[in-house]
């Protein structure tokens, strides 16, 4: 479980009394105590997801013993409820922390769009490409599926071959989105996971892939929240180095991962993209039509980072020194414009309708009103971190080629 910091009292005075105490960290620097509660709400988010994704590999045991409507029902449920989590880690991206550095998993787990044709067999009439060898259907070439083969087989021959992480994992518990009826998600039957008669090899096969991609799924999220755990007596990762090192580049990389991803992912890659297409194999989790969910997740993201503040699954906060505060004591019109352009991101994803793939349709206007707004906050909240990071003297770089 991750530390807490309980935290009350007027903000500033309280950073300052650290800084008087002479806490060993805090002696140089009171600004050192917003990134430790910044590491401790990134800890506790990626438990979290560990969890969500522990519970999904448990469901999907239950759907390759006992394959029926129901079993496949409460794996889908259960991946819903795993990208929540990580959908608020991901504003700790786009700084080469330990989720994108260039031995990070990043690509592994949130890899997309996916070539559906990579992994398992598709149906051609409706396909937009043709299909290849599938890794699932070459019992030659790939006899055993491991979750080393899927690591290895991720992006192999090109960026949209992606064999692992969430929407890998989706693609398997959906199936192709044919939008039948109109407005529904994919609708894979829970046969193509019964293991008997002329399938059967493949649809074991199918079962072993999707076990591998869980399995490799929470291997990966593991060594993510390894390095923002507190080290054993002597060691250090990724948090002592943080949490140790130079105040202002810490407070940087905050900064970076917020804006980043309101710009360049959210705003550009996951919504204006698809937008100007209109093809919903633009969209993020294309298979289950759960981008919308994607979208609010990601912006409370953000909320987290700037705010200081979390909510844990069970209920627990974890908070402390934030941001906000630091930005609040040093100029209160920047602090007021934050509060009001975070609202307004809350409420323009809130209201984007579900599924987004009919959002984005180049004849319904009033959805693609709503993505529009939705961006144009995105972009405004954007350019208001970056404001208030010049409040408090940290300068960002450009974040063109931040996005995946």
């Amino acid at each position: 479980m991750s530390t807490r910091i309980a935290y009350a009292g007027p903000v500033w005075l309280a950073l300052v009394s650290l800084f008087v105490a002479g806490c060993a960290r805090d002696e140089r620097d009171p600004r050192r105590a917003v990134v430790e509660n910044y590491a401790n709400i990134v800890l506790a988010t990626y438990e979290d997801a560990i969890e969500t994704a522990r519970a999904l590999d448990r469901a999907v045991d239950e759907l390759i013993a006992n394959p029926s409507e129901e079993t496949l029902a409460a794996a889908r449920e259960r991946w819903k409820a795993a990208r929540i989590p990580y959908g608020y880690s991901e504003a700790f991206r786009f700084y080469g922390g330990p989720i994108d550095d260039e031995d990070g998993p990043e690509s592994r787990l949130n890899g997309w769009p996916l070539d559906e044709n990579h992994i398992d067999a598709v149906r051609v009439d409706a396909y937009n490409a043709a299909p290849g060898e599938n890794i699932i259907g070459n019992a030659a070439q790939f006899p055993e599926i491991t979750p080393e083969l899927i690591a290895a087989q991720n992006e192999a021959g090109g960026e949209k071959n992606i064999a692992s992480g969430y929407h890998a994992i989706e693609f398997l518990l959906w199936g192709q989105d044919f939008n039948t009826p109109p407005g529904a998600p994919g609708q894979r039957p829970y046969t193509d996971f019964v293991a008997a008669g002329d399938a059967g090899a493949t649809n074991a096969r199918r079962g072993q892939y999707l076990k591998a991609a869980t399995t490799l799924l929470i291997r990966d999220l593991e060594s993510v929240a390894a390095e923002w755990r507190e080290p054993e007596l002597g060691q250090t990762n990724y948090r002592t180095s943080l949490v140790s090192g130079d105040v202002p580049t810490a407070l940087k990389r905050m900064f970076t991962g917020a804006a980043a991803l309101a710009e360049v992912e959210m705003a550009g890659e996951r919504m204006n993209v698809p937008l100007l297409s209109s093809d919903q194999e633009e969209e993020q989790s294309c298979f289950s039509d759960t981008t919308s969910a994607d979208l609010r997740a990601n912006a409370a993201g953000i909320e987290h980072v700037y705010y200081g503040k979390y909510t844990r699954l069970d209920g627990s906060t974890v908070s402390g020194p934030s941001l906000a505060d630091l930005v609040r004591a040093k100029d209160e019109r920047v602090a007021e414009e934050m509060d009001a352009r975070i609202a307004r991101v809350r409420e323009a994803v809130h209201t984007i309708g579900t599924p987004f793939d009919r959002e984005i349709r180049s004849d319904n206007a009033e959805g693609r009103a709503r993505v529009q707004a939705a961006i144009d906050t995105l972009r405004a909240e954007a350019l208001s971190l970056t404001r208030a990071a010049r409040s408090i003297q940290i300068f960002l770089s450009d974040l063109q080629g931040l996005g995946d």
